[in-house]
């Protein structure tokens, strides 16, 4: 029974993933190994579970239905595991983050280092890019997204907000002539971001107006690469203000249309609701919130 059990494990692990070795990663197995879990489940069963080609695998009707309680088989002991690390007294695990490069030295940051110094038993891998990974193909546990999410089914939850500014370098918006206006943005070159929505939404008061850009001749996909083509005086750009506090502040970089307000955008935490470690992955979503609640309760004490 034993072997039964730790193949289905292994094989539901294969059909969430969606291959042999997105699977491999996420169990540290080499590929030939989960194939050969796989292999061996079905000769004990007597049938063929995936459909198999050189591009993808597809369930078959008896894969679909093993599927279903192999997961049943995984949430009952997950929620066994789950139960004694949320009474016990120390936490242990592994988790696998991800997070996008600009978040570095930000809250979101430091609370995940306050919730390894406060938890000596769990293990992280932080990696840090501006792409969206797919996190169970990757086997990550936990990503901090910005912006609007698409509908998955991940789980998620906001936790933070931050705001936005359009900037621009002096010398290339003397360069273009002032902009007073939000018809004078049709003058300016804009520095685009890959992924993101290229139209921008302006609030002035009551007012609400919708800016498209005609086209980027600079595109990236680091925002630290946005501000270094901001700071040589290639266009401008709206990214979060945090990213652009500094450059503000000494002068070399200046707000474009200050009277007109960019709306406040989300921050995420992304979680896929499978795996060993939902536990603990809940668990530092809620740190980081906590952290979140009681550095802006400062802030309004402050003020």
């Amino acid at each position: 029974m034993f072997d039964y059990l730790r193949g289905m494990a292994i094989f539901s692990v294969v059909a969430e993933a969606g291959s042999f070795s997105a699977a491999g990663k996420r169990l540290g197995l080499a590929t030939s190994g989960v194939s050969q879990h796989v292999s061996n489940l079905e000769k004990r069963l007597g049938t063929t579970l995936f459909y198999r080609s050189t591009r993808a695998l597809s369930l078959t009707a008896d894969g679909k239905s093993l599927l279903e309680a192999s997961q049943r088989m995984l949430s009952a002991a997950e929620d066994g595991v789950n139960r004694i690390v949320d009474s016990g007294p120390s936490i242990v695990g592994e988790l696998t983050i991800t997070m996008p490069t600009f978040m570095n030295n930000t809250e979101y940051e430091h609370a995940i280092w306050d919730f390894a110094r406060e938890n000596p038993g769990v293990s992280l891998t932080v990696m840090y890019s501006e792409h969206l990974v797919d996190l169970v193909k990757e086997g990550v546990d936990l990503a901090l997204r910005l912006g609007e999410l698409s509908s998955s089914n991940l789980r998620s939850r906001r936790i933070g907000t931050f705001s936005r500014t359009l900037v621009g370098a002096p010398r290339y918006l003397e360069q273009v002539g002032p902009v007073l206006e939000v018809d004078d943005l049709a003058r300016c070159e804009f520095l685009s971001f890959q992924g993101l929505q290229a139209k921008l939404v302006l609030t002035r008061r009551d007012e609400e107006i919708f800016f498209m850009p005609s086209g980027s001749r600079i595109r990236v996909d680091s925002f630290f690469a946005i501000r270094s083509a901001l700071l040589a005086g290639l266009g401008i750009h709206r990214g979060p203000s945090f990213l652009y506090a500094d450059d503000i502040a000494e002068g070399r970089l200046q707000e474009v249309l200050p009277d007109w307000k960019l709306p406040n955008m989300g921050i995420f935490a992304v979680w896929p609701d499978i795996g060993g470690h939902k536990a603990i992955t809940r668990m530092l979503v809620e740190h980081i919130v906590d952290k979140h609640k009681s550095i802006q309760a400062e802030r309004r004490i402050a003020l």
